[in-house]
């Protein structure tokens, strides 16, 4: 094989890598975004049910903050300032 089909074979073989990397990239995000869906889903339910049963707004904001957390596995005030964690 010469040099210019090692470069062509080479090109095919690395365009076929970024393929598959992208659409594992996608297909990661999508789980990713449905994931989220669900956290914010069960988050607030867990404050609307708390309210609905007296707790007060703030610690029923602090209750669905925990479980989006727990879930997540992180704290949003975290990721968007870095000022808490």
């Amino acid at each position: 094989m010469g040099e210019n089909e090692q470069n062509e074979a080479a090109g095919g073989f690395e365009e076929l890598i970024s393929g598959i990397e992208n659409e594992m990239n996608t297909q990661r995000l999508h789980k990713q975004g449905a994931y989220a869906v669900t956290a914010a889903r069960i988050s607030g339910t867990v404050l609307t049910e708390a309210m609905a049963s007296g707790v007060p707004h703030d610690l029923a904001k602090e209750m669905a903050a925990d479980t989006w957390n727990s879930i997540m596995g992180f704290s949003a005030i975290e990721v968007v300032d870095g000022a808490e964690g």
